[in-house]
């Protein structure tokens, strides 16, 4: 939730306040308002002084409604002022000052975060016209601070803060058939800090009587975070339609030609959290340590031609002392990469889909390993997972249709009454729960499925399509598979007292009846399964289904 303000925030009152040049304050204004409800938010000012050239406006509320009631966000702008400078172009300067708030609903229960965004040293300069307009921003320092967060009758501090040095933007849009436009922006720094205490005190039940109602509770919980991300850059570019509101059905907006893709980059970032409790004793429990990343690369796309993340994240890494353990908890991942591509359109054509993800030179300390292999029996190389699956698949509903997000809802709550069904000793269905699945792969390419660790590697490809009768769950297609160094893997198991040298025999036979040995030899067996009509299964030629 405080990603998702601090975003909405820094998109509302730093990239995209759209004054223009060549028009007097009064039509900024206007189109001020009419931007930001074509966008879904309402604009509404208390008062309005307008002298000459200058245009004040006080206590400006901008605030955005999610359709169903679930979240209410609500910025205050004690004051709002609009200068035509004279020379073609309009200055537009906010209260240092904007109060906040948040609320949404967790559990059925109403939760309202309250704040302010505190600007320092920032203007907005627009030129251009009504029609072509460009905006240039720059602000010292922009910091969102929660304050209290109020759940039922219950008020407490909320002390979070996150704060963007030296945000710079341009951003420039043209207004025809279409809004389109083009952003880029920049940052020197954003720091993260929270100190969220007594967090699992909810101000109900008994002090010192457990969940289960006997004597002794853990205590409260205290966390503190703090964190800085270097050098921000980032760029957007998209097309709005003026005739669809995406707040309220995405799926119209999107054929009536929404398309927005962008980047965001990072460069080093480093991450601090300490979270200390008591247990039911009275005995201090920490877990305290540090996250490290070298940069961040994340892209994405959203259109009627489909939704696209993409992503790599470079050299992180990661120390944390838990009370209770000889050795602190680290590792480190050279590089961590993702690819999420789907449809979000209904259609009877399938579109092509993708899901990739790898995770390269993953390393534990040897404190790790020592506390379930002290002789080093196992090897302590890098593990790496690669991941990367290509397909078609066709929508029978569109990913964004709000039939489908009240089904998966209903769903949800229907496993939970099964649930409590269940353990009153009835019996739970799965029928009322299901969630309508909209997707329908007509063709599966596992181009790569890898695992290497441990001193053994597992590489798998292969194609599958949807057979003729149309089921998924029978398809017909090829695998083929390679395993290395298993053998090797499991003599070390039984040397670990991991497997029991009785149990050997049966795992080695149960591998032959999927594997045959490599023609080159040594350790290394390998695997063709063929997938047939009816739902038959060969593995290296044996029907095994």
């Amino acid at each position: 939730m405080f990603l998702r303000t601090a975003t909405s925030t820094l998109a509302v009152l730093a990239l995209t306040v759209p004054a223009f040049g060549d028009v007097s304050p009064a039509e900024v204004w206007q189109n001020w308002i009419e931007y930001y409800q074509a966008n879904g938010y309402n604009v509404t000012e208390g008062t309005r002084e307008e002298a000459g050239d200058t245009l004040v406006l006080r206590d400006v509320a901008i605030t955005y409604a999610a359709p169903g009631d679930e979240l209410d966000l609500r910025f205050v702008a004690p004051e709002i002022s609009l200068l035509a400078t004279g020379d073609g172009r309009v200055r537009t300067t906010l209260a240092d000052t904007i109060p906040m708030s948040v609320r949404f609903t967790d559990d059925g229960e109403d939760v309202t975060l309250t704040g302010a965004l505190t600007l320092r040293d920032s203007e907005i300069v627009t030129s251009g016209s009504a029609e072509d307009m460009t905006h240039d921003s720059r602000m010292g320092e922009v910091s969102l601070a929660l304050q209290t967060m109020q759940t039922g009758a219950t008020t407490r501090d909320l002390p979070v803060t996150m704060t963007v040095a030296n945000l710079t933007s341009r951003q420039h849009v043209t207004r025809t058939d279409a809004m389109r436009f083009d952003v880029e922006m920049a940052a020197e720094r954003v720091n993260l800090d929270a100190d969220l205490a007594d967090l699992d005190d909810a101000g109900t039940g008994d002090a010192g009587t457990g969940d289960d109602g006997g004597e002794g509770s853990d205590g409260p919980t205290r966390v503190k975070l703090s964190g800085v991300v270097n050098d921000l850059r980032g760029a957007s570019t998209g097309v709005m339609p003026l005739d669809a509101d995406p707040g309220t059905d995405m799926a119209a907006a999107l054929r009536a030609g929404l398309d927005v893709s962008g980047n965001l980059a990072a460069g080093a970032g480093r991450f601090e959290l300490d979270v200390t409790r008591t247990d039911a004793e009275g005995q201090p429990e920490n877990v305290a340590g540090h996250y490290t990343v070298e940069g961040t690369d994340v892209s994405f796309g959203f259109g009627p031609d489909g939704l696209k993340y993409q992503g790599a994240i470079d050299s992180t890494a990661a120390e944390f002392t838990v009370t209770g353990l000889p050795a602190p908890i680290s590792y480190s991942m050279a590089e961590t990469t993702f690819d999420v591509q789907m449809p979000v359109l209904k259609s009877d054509e399938p579109a092509p889909f993708k899901l990739a993800y790898s995770i390269g030179g993953l390393s534990l300390a040897d404190g790790i390993w020592d506390l379930f292999d002290p002789q080093k029996v196992l090897p302590r190389d890098p593990a790496s997972l690669d991941i990367d699956v290509t397909g078609l698949m066709r929508l029978t509903m569109d990913l964004f249709d709000p039939a489908l997000a009240k089904a998966a809802e209903a769903a949800g709550d229907d496993a939970a009454g099964d649930d409590a069904a269940g353990s009153d000793g009835m019996d739970a269905t799965d029928d009322d729960a299901a969630t309508p699945n909209p997707f329908e792969p007509t063709e599966i390419s596992l181009n790569k499925i890898a695992l290497s660790a441990v001193g053994a590697s597992f590489d798998s490809s292969g194609e599958l399509r949807v057979p003729e009768s149309g089921e998924m769950t029978q398809p017909v297609g090829t695998l083929n598979a390679r395993i290395e160094g298993v053998n090797g893997l499991i003599d070390r198991l039984v040397q670990l007292g991991v497997l029991n040298s009785d149990e050997v025999a049966g795992y080695r036979m149960m591998l032959a009846m999927f594997a045959r040995p490599a023609p080159e030899g040594g350790d290394a067996l390998v695997s063709e399964f063929e997938f047939r009509e009816g739902g038959e299964i060969f593995a290296n030629g044996q029907q095994v289904k």
